[in-house]
């Protein structure tokens, strides 16, 4: 019974902790060890499968595959039950170099010179809730981006065919694949504007025909259907994910305060 509660702690709870000790050390052994355990459990669910397609005379280039599928959902399961183990260690105020070594620590405030909570302080770090205000602004700022693309002109608007009439590649130092000019005519007289040359799943060339939509007050003031569609959806991605980073930083800077409340209670009790 002990040897299997031990092998039971190892799985569940000293073996994510000793995990997560050995990669926070950022050495080149661990990155290394981290590669090779992936492909060697892959490797290992591959074999396995491949044993099991030649018992039942199966495919065994596809029972491999779909071993090596196996062994990748059993390594992510494990990783997020080390997730948990580090949420709850950080929680509880204990190393996961305690939990892995079971030595406990050498004073009251051993765990935090090694940047690891100790007991009695804060829950949430003030470093939490500054990542999810730096994430949250770029995120934000693409969801401005889209809106203001997607946004309806005012008045009423058409919509006509347009033609890329030239293809701009970009330089070496810029990102994307570069934008077009596209020509449209409105009662005999021709336009062109610039935009984007992968407008959503589109990727224009030279002659082809796009949907174009302009002002009737003014037609020169044109722009391509595909840009604005395109956009409004990722409108709606990058407004949700910027909305649920700053939900998670304010939740974080609640965390942070009331820890620090109570913190402050204590010492002044």
């Amino acid at each position: 019974m002990g040897r299997l509660r031990a092998v039971l702690s190892w799985g569940f709870v000293r073996g994510p902790a000793a995990a997560y000790a050995f990669l926070d050390t950022g050495s080149a052994l661990a990155s290394f060890a981290s590669v090779a355990a992936i492909v060697l459990i892959a490797a290992l669910g591959a074999g396995v499968g491949a044993l099991v397609g030649v018992v039942t005379r199966s495919s065994v280039g596809a029972a491999a595959g779909v071993g090596a599928l196996i062994g990748g959902g059993v390594l992510v399961a494990w990783l997020l039950l080390c997730l948990v183990v580090v949420v709850v260690l950080w929680v509880r105020g204990v190393s996961p170099v305690e939990t892995a070594t079971g030595e406990k620590p050498a004073g009251r405030h051993a765990a935090p010179s090694s940047g690891w909570r100790g007991r009695g302080e804060p829950p949430v770090p003030v470093s939490l809730v500054l990542f999810f205000v730096l994430i949250t602004l770029p995120f934000g700022s693409l969801w401005m981006h889209a809106r203001q693309l997607s946004r309806p002109w005012d008045g009423p608007t058409a919509t006509t065919s347009g033609t890329v009439v030239t293809v701009h590649e970009p330089d070496w130092w810029e990102e994307g694949s570069g934008s077009v000019d596209i020509r449209y005519s409105v009662a005999g007289t021709n336009y062109e504007f610039e935009t984007g040359r992968d407008p959503g799943e589109h990727f224009l060339a030279v002659g082809e025909v796009v949907p174009v939509e302009y002002v009737v007050a003014g037609p020169a003031a044109g722009r391509c259907v595909w840009t604005v569609e395109s956009a409004r959806s990722d409108a709606t991605f990058w407004f949700w994910l910027s909305a649920g980073c700053a939900g998670l930083g304010l939740l974080s800077l609640i965390g942070f305060l009331a820890g620090r409340w109570r913190s402050s209670g204590r010492r002044g009790g």
